[in-house]
């Protein structure tokens, strides 16, 4: 079994799209995973939900394999897919009078257990997207 530790820090530092169709639209998403463990991370894969000012985005899984080492980090490149119908709903939800935040859960897979996840950020601040000047 997986040594007991602290979980991993799963951080969304990129998303961008990728070719789409009508009713499917593929994501690049990059993840930092931060290791505050006194040991190494053997990541065998991670499946992960990314959901934007609480709604849900995309679902990801990846098998690629990964070694955090001990009180580091590594970026893992992942990609996915959306429902088009997911896209459109959070266009029409988003304000520019708020700030675009995530949520992200899910598990690393190791080569003995699995590792959960949880955490939450803000990709960019009220008014950035309309180009005004942050206060």
């Amino acid at each position: 079994m997986a040594e007991k530790g602290e979980p991993p820090e799963v951080l969304v530092t990129n998303v961008m799209p990728l070719e789409g169709t009508a009713f499917e639209q593929r994501l690049h998403v990059d993840l930092r995973i931060r290791n505050p463990n006194d040991f190494d991370l053997f990541v065998t894969g991670i499946d992960f939900t990314l959901n934007l000012n609480g709604k849900r985005l995309a679902r990801g899984l990846s098998n690629t394999t990964i070694t955090v080492p001990r009180l580091s980090d590594a970026v893992v490149s992942v990609q996915t897919s959306t429902s088009t119908f997911d896209v459109v709903r959070q266009l029409f939800s988003f304000s520019q009078a708020q700030d675009l935040s995530y949520n992200i859960t899910g598990r690393l897979h190791l080569k003995d257990g699995r590792l959960p996840f949880d955490n939450s950020g803000t990709l960019l601040e009220k008014g950035q997207l309309s180009g005004a000047p942050s206060p």
